[in-house]
Order: structure tokens, then sequence, then C-alpha cells
């Protein structure tokens, strides 16, 4: 059963990506592919290298708040743990439609360090809380330049659902973490629509689910508005660790043979996030398809002439901030899978040593024993004789 599983699991993942590959091929096919490939040869690698040490800079801070916040709950995990725990989240949402994956992951790896479910499941939550809250700060930031970022209708429309369901999400949590009427009153129209038999099947089980995670939501509410250090710490970290990803496309737009001075960082790390959120509601794995749209359509904004040197930049972006990322998340998830195998090995080689010489050591009492009983018996029947 576990094989099988573990099958569905590596298919699905090679699913998409060959899904994103496929989708990435296709916008790419859109475009004269020779203009592209000559765009490409003209690349500044200088620039390429200073977008690639954002990119490491953005990957190294990312998982930090996670270990600041595992600290303050005082979780049971080693930080190594949860660091690597923290990284591997690049991939599993990367793989994984509306990047949902990541989540489910670090609470089952740190269930493998013995964490509790609700201790896990508040960790995850407060640090989700605190990047949305960065993610949005940014993407509020960058409505001021809403005007000179859409440059047709579609972008529009597609601006519009994006930056609205982004905000939704965000309130929802905040109303949902701090009112119990919220959370009672969800809980009894879930139990309402149950009442429905077509219905029933599909939520009565998962009313029970949806309250803990309700309630533990209120209890990492509550323990980030007492842990205010912690949470401004973290807070800061974030958002340190996002400018630093949005700011890859200024090089990125360096790269490409753009003329561009350091004046215009702040508009172009607005313009990241803009197309950042402008398509976080996209069901695809890494919003594939949408984000390389939003991408190239935000280079031409910035001033990218040329469609076919716009592909090329988007190209460059999408390599470093996905897959790139997501090979060096993988590494991580492999070298924690590693790590906690060796450490299980370690742990069973002692358990059965420490039962082995547990077993000698009775052995050897037990010798004792019987010697000292014989010697006693001994002893007695030389008294009897005299």
């Amino acid at each position: 059963m576990e094989k099988k599983r573990n099958n569905k699991k590596i298919f699905l993942y090679v699913f998409y990506v060959a899904l994103t590959v496929a989708i990435l091929i296709f916008v790419l096919s859109m475009n004269d592919l020779g203009k592209i490939g000559e765009a490409l040869k003209k690349v500044n690698v200088n620039y390429v290298l200073l977008a690639f040490a954002l990119l490491l800079v953005y990957i190294i801070l990312y998982p930090i708040p996670l270990c600041i916040l595992s600290k303050k709950k005082k979780i049971c995990a080693k930080t190594l743990d949860v660091y690597m725990i923290g990284m591997t989240e690049h991939f599993f949402n990367g793989i994984t439609p509306f990047s949902t994956g990541g989540q489910p992951f670090q609470a089952y790896a740190l269930a493998k360090k013995k964490v509790k479910v609700a201790d896990s499941t508040g960790l995850l939550i407060m640090n989700f809380v605190i990047f949305m809250m960065v993610t949005n700060i940014y993407a509020l930031i960058s409505l001021i330049y809403f005007d000179k970022f859409i440059t047709n209708s579609t972008m529009l429309i597609i601006a519009i659902i994006g930056f609205v369901m982004n905000f939704l999400v965000l309130l929802f949590m905040i109303a949902l973490g701090t009112s119990r009427h919220l959370k009672n009153g969800l809980v009894a129209l879930m139990r309402l629509l149950a009442k429905i038999k077509f219905l029933k099947k599909l939520l009565e089980p998962k009313i029970p689910t949806f309250t803990e995670y309700a309630e533990n939501m209120q209890k990492a509410f509550k323990e980030l508005w007492k842990a205010k250090g912690a949470f401004i710490l973290c807070f800061l970290i974030k958002a340190v660790t996002m400018f630093a990803y949005y700011a890859i496309t200024f090089f990125v737009i360096r790269a490409i043979g753009v003329d561009i001075g350091a004046e215009h960082i702040f508009f172009v790390v607005c313009g990241s996030a803009f197309a950042i959120t402008m398509v976080v509601f996209l069901p695809t794995p890494g919003s594939s398809g949408g984000i390389e749209y939003a991408f190239s359509s935000i280079l031409i904004a910035i001033g990218v002439s040329s469609s076919a040197v716009s592909s090329a930049g988007m190209l460059i972006w999408r390599l470093l901030t996905y897959y790139i990322t997501i090979l060096i998340s993988f590494l991580f998830y492999v070298l924690f899978e590693v790590k906690h195998n060796v450490g299980l090995k370690k742990s069973k080689k002692f358990e059965k040593t420490a039962c082995e010489v547990s077993e000698g050591n009775g052995e050897v009492i037990k010798t004792v024993n019987t010697t000292f009983t014989e010697t006693i018996n001994s002893d007695n029947k030389k008294d009897e004789n005299r």
C-alpha cells in the first residue's frame, strides 16, 4: 500500500514538472524562437550572476523566520531540521496547484521529528501569516504604478481577480484567527450543509479537521500577539527576503541589455510584486502560463521594447526563480530524508546494542547467582557432614 502511494506521488510530481515545462515551451512558441535565441546570446553573464547571488540570499533567508518561531514556540525539533524542512517549501509548493503542497509536507516532516500536529500546525500558520502580510504589503505598494503596469484589458481583468483573491485570503485568515464567532458560525454552517444527502459524505468527515485547524489558527494568532519581538524580527527578515526575490528582476533586465539605473530598482521591485500577485490564483503549478505572460508584460511596461528580448528576460527570470529554486529545494528535501533515515538507523542500532548489553548483563547476573547458590549449598553440606 505504501509503495503504491509513493509511486502515485512520484507520478504526480513528474506530471506537474512536465506540465510546467510544456506550458513554458508553449508560451515561448508564441514568439520567434530564433529572435529569442539571438537575445539570449547577447545576455550579460555578470548581471545574471548578480541575479543568482540575490536568489541565494532569498533562499538562505527564507527558512529563518520558521526557525525563530520554532524556538519561541519551544518546538522539540532541532534548528537544523527545522531549517531543512523550511527549505523544502519551494519544491512542494512549486509542483502543486495553488502552491498548496508545502505546508502539508512540512507538517508531515515535523511529525517525523516527534512534533505534535497541533504544534506544527500552529507554527506553520504563524509563518504563513507573516509571509502573507509581507507579500500583500508589497502588492499594495505596487498599486502606486497600477496604470503603468496595465497594458491591456486582459491584464486589467487578471490583475483585479488576482489582487482581490490575494487580499481576501489574508483578511479571511486574520478574521478566522481572531474571531471565535466566525469559527463557530462556519462550523455551524458546515453541519447544516452536511444534513443535505449529497454533501454529507463530503463535509461531515471534514468538520472535526476544520474545527481543529481553526482552533490551532486562533492559538497561533494569540502566540504571535504575545511574542511581539519575534513577530517583528520575522516580519523584517521576511521583508528583506522578499525584496531580494523581487529585485532579481532588476539584474535580469540589465542582463538583457536594457539600460536602467539603480534609481529604478524600487519601480522594478513593485513590478515583480505586481506580476506575481496578479496570477497567484492560477491553479497550475507555479502559476505556469500566467506568470510568464504577466512577467513579459511587466518587462515591456518597464521599458523592454522588443517582445523577443522580453521573452528572453522572462526565460532567465523563470529559470532562476522557479526551476533552480525548485532544484535547490529538492536537494534539501533529499538531504533531510537521508539525515532522518541515518538517524533512525543509528537509533535502532543503539537500541539493539543496549538490548544486547542488557541481555548480556542478565546472563552474567544469572551465572553469578548460580555460582553463589552452588557455593552456599556446598558449604551447607560440609557443615552437615561435620
